[in-house]
């Protein structure tokens, strides 16, 4: 029995684009399972090191990311606790969910404890023009580490009422790859975890991911010796930037 990996055919249109996934069903041999679901067989020959660490590295954290976006993107008004426990339940590696009113202050916490002294401040004041259905992306610094900042706009008379905020530590959210020490993570702003590349993080920071991002959504970069394959994941007018590397 080959070993196969179910992927989404929305994840390699983002990969490929739309003019290149012709070619990739070829290459690739991906075949129809479901209503939206593929199979690789990433046993075979002609699969590349780079599609399968892509399939089993990027794919199931990815994934996750696509669907919190989401279920945060359609919220359309202030929370119920019963809402922020399925969403704790459903993405386990979350940290909290948080209310903030347009005055930026904290209304309410899901847990009422927090593991990280968080402010928010990080979002501010760009959260102030974001709108309704579409969600910012920010990071966070406290004394136990980075925390990575999801926002999303409540309206009310067609204005700002409030924010949600959805929050997690890279570390936890990288950890639910096969191999998370191979991984990358940046926003198009600052480097989130760097896995076992923390040698080359001085290289990743002069990077104008900005003006990459105004031409294409992957590519490859040189970093030392070593070649690395890259791609963002569009949140709202920000970036989350995985990079893996092309053996």
């Amino acid at each position: 029995m080959p070993a196969k990996i179910i992927l989404l055919i929305s994840i390699l249109f983002f990969l490929f684009g739309c003019d290149r996934f012709d070619q990739l069903q070829s290459k690739m041999r991906v075949f129809e399972i479901g209503a939206t679901e593929y199979e690789i067989e990433t046993n075979r020959k002609d699969v590349s090191a780079l599609e399968k660490s892509l399939a089993t590295n990027i794919y199931p954290i990815d994934t996750q990311m696509t669907r919190l976006l989401r279920d945060l993107s359609v919220r359309d008004s202030f929370p119920p606790p019963e809402w922020m426990a399925g969403m704790m339940n459903r993405y386990f590696w979350l940290n909290g969910i948080s209310i903030i009113d347009a005055d930026q202050n904290i209304l309410f916490r899901y847990p009422s404890v927090s593991i990280k002294d968080l402010s928010f401040s990080p979002a501010f004041p760009q959260a102030l023009d974001l709108r309704q259905g579409r969600v910012m992306l920010a990071i966070e610094e406290s004394e136990l580490g980075k925390e990575v900042l999801l926002i999303s706009s409540v309206y009310e008379n067609f204005e700002i009422a409030g924010f949600i905020v959805v929050h997690f530590d890279p570390r936890t959210f990288i950890a639910q790859s096969n191999r998370p020490e191979d991984i990358i993570l940046i926003t198009d702003q600052e480097i989130a975890w760097t896995g076992q590349f923390e040698n080359i993080t001085p290289l990743l920071q002069p990077i104008d991911w900005q003006d990459k991002l105004t031409r294409r959504i992957s590519g490859k970069i040189s970093l030392e010796h070593d070649q690395f394959f890259w791609f963002a994941r569009a949140v709202g007018e920000d970036w989350l930037i995985y990079l893996i590397q092309d053996n």
